[in-house]
């Protein structure tokens, strides 16, 4: 018999830094009795084996690798959203819940409090997309509901066009619930670059709040496998770029595209470490 009300899925790629932090919030914030099932879209090697090696220290989580798949690396919304129509489907409990693998709960009872918000009319909640997408409906980041109602609705996260910018990985949730009648409440995004953040500062990251409520319920890093080493190398070129006179005999000469691509990581693995601390740290004080 499956004594288990929540299921929580995720999708890991050279992610298991993350993955890990998550497990541990959850364990420690937890009030309900949930399992995990992390589906691995063949991750390096090191990578997938850190994380075999300690979900040894959970007994109620579940690692499957999917090896040799096409899409790794390539069209990240696409092979996300294949990965998450797979794990769909073995969710088997009353409640489930999608999390991004750099996505985290911080708030003691956070699943009381998100099934306390559910019902027939409402029966999904999640976080509120970035200002460039959807901000009327929950977005994948982290995204609570009712089973049942979600496999009904039989959605694909597929992007109906991998090409356009304009959708992303789980497009079609908003339109399918809408169009049956149900409605989706939020999880307020304040991204730490637009506000004074009393949690993650100096880390750019997103926080998510309950509405009317000052306490933090979940923060994003939102960078992910590639953890924006990009951004931190366009961020550096425009730097080198700016030097009077020299600037631009620097980035011809001295700075090659491999260089920047090890400093852009290197900023990225400060900024991942950072945001880890900090969730650590707020979840032992909300023990």
């Amino acid at each position: 018999m499956n004594d288990f009300l929540i299921t929580i899925i995720t999708v890991n790629f050279n992610t298991s830094d993350f993955i890990l932090n998550t497990l541990y919030c959850l364990k420690k914030l937890t009030k309900n009795k949930y399992k995990v099932i992390i589906r691995d879209n063949d991750s390096k090697k090191k990578d997938y084996n850190k994380l075999k090696k300690h979900i040894n220290f959970f007994s109620n989580v579940e690692l499957y690798r999917v090896e040799n798949f096409k899409y790794k690396g390539r069209f990240g919304s696409l092979a996300h959203a294949l990965a998450l129509n797979d794990l769909i489907q073995r969710i088997d409990t009353k409640y489930g819940l999608i999390l991004d693998a750099d996505c985290t709960f911080l708030h003691k009872n956070w699943d009381e409090i998100l099934m306390n918000e559910l019902n027939d009319e409402y029966p999904i909640i999640g976080t509120q997309a970035p200002w460039y997408k959807y901000q009327d409906f929950p977005y994948v980041f982290a995204l609570f509901f009712i089973t049942e109602i979600m496999k009904k609705l039989k959605i694909d996260f597929k992007p109906k066009d991998i090409f356009n910018k304009d959708q992303d990985t789980g497009f079609l949730i908003r339109e399918k619930f809408l169009a049956n009648g149900y409605k989706g409440k939020l999880l307020i995004n304040k991204y730490t670059k637009n506000f004074k953040s009393t949690y993650f500062k100096n880390v750019l990251c997103q926080e998510f709040y309950l509405k009317g409520n000052n306490n933090i319920i979940a923060s994003h890093f939102w960078k992910g496998s590639t953890l924006g080493d990009w951004k931190y190398r366009q961020n550096l070129i425009k730097w080198i770029g700016s030097v009077p006179v020299i600037g631009p005999y620097l980035l011809m000469f001295i700075f090659r595209p491999e260089l920047l691509l090890k400093i852009g990581k290197f900023r990225g693995r400060v900024e991942k470490y950072k945001w880890i601390k900090i969730c650590q740290e707020i979840v032992k004080k909300n023990k």
